[in-house]
């Protein structure tokens, strides 16, 4: 049976960033004529690879994928993505990995689910879940130069607009995104429960994420950051929820 997988969109070169650690900058429209940025994380073990926030990538691209080893598991850690996975799942019988009820794109089925301290995708890793919110959302800690944070929309990392369109940087700025490391206002509203307060209904989470011993971070959106993610994370968290407040 013939699939009509989302055809690539836009995206940049493997580029990478720590010792078997990889991201390729892509693209997501958002709304008509509004297109953000999009990452993919590629982690490398031995010869498999393993791939968080999945982005399709062109057929040249995708050689230099297999280049770098084998495509072996693939890990959907925010509700409002997936458009992907499908076509990783098929292309390269990847073990799926998701959360429970993660099912806005309901293909393929996960293999194992993503669930807090559970199982985890790569040896030595970490799987934490904003238990809290109404949309599922996990972050994935991995043990690459000390620790690394993959997230996905929660916690994000905003170095510049590259990869965002005139239109995208603007929708951006107008849901409160902003330079530097934030807790995404548009993703706490989707989080929160109508006429509870997001400045304090997701505090708990966030103060639990803040045990994760980590110095960088890649979100799904964003840039990478790197040694000072923690530093950064705890600033954007205790700005972002009053009650957080140093009490970790």
């Amino acid at each position: 049976m013939h699939i009509a997988y989302p055809a690539p969109l836009p995206h940049g070169r493997i580029r990478q960033l720590l010792p078997d650690f990889f991201v390729v900058r892509g693209s997501a429209r958002i709304a008509p004529g509004v297109v953000v940025n999009r990452n993919m994380g590629i982690v490398r073990s031995g010869d498999d690879l393993l791939l968080v926030n999945p982005v399709r990538l062109c057929p040249t691209t995708e050689e230099r994928l297999r280049d770098l080893g084998r495509v072996r598991q693939v890990v959907r850690l925010g509700y409002y993505h997936g458009c992907d996975d499908l076509y990783y799942r098929d292309r390269f019988n990847a073990f799926f990995w998701r959360q429970a009820l993660s099912d806005h794109y309901p293909l393929p089925p996960a293999d194992q689910l993503l669930s807090d301290g559970g199982p985890s995708p790569i040896h030595g890793g970490r799987v934490f879940e904003f238990s809290n919110s109404q949309v599922p959302e996990a972050a994935l800690l991995i043990p690459q130069a000390g620790g690394l944070l993959l997230t996905c929309d929660a916690l994000q990392y905003w170095a510049g607009w590259i990869g965002c369109n005139w239109a995208g940087r603007w929708a951006l700025r107008l849901s409160g995104v902003h330079q530097g490391m934030l807790v995404a206002p548009a993703w706490c509203r989707r989080a929160t429960p109508q006429y509870e307060n997001s400045r304090s209904w997701l505090a708990a989470d966030f103060r639990r994420l803040l045990s994760l011993p980590f110095y960088h971070l890649l979100g799904a959106h964003g840039d990478f950051c790197a040694d000072r993610a923690h530093e950064l994370a705890e600033r954007a968290i205790v700005s972002s929820f009053a009650t957080l407040a140093l009490r970790h």
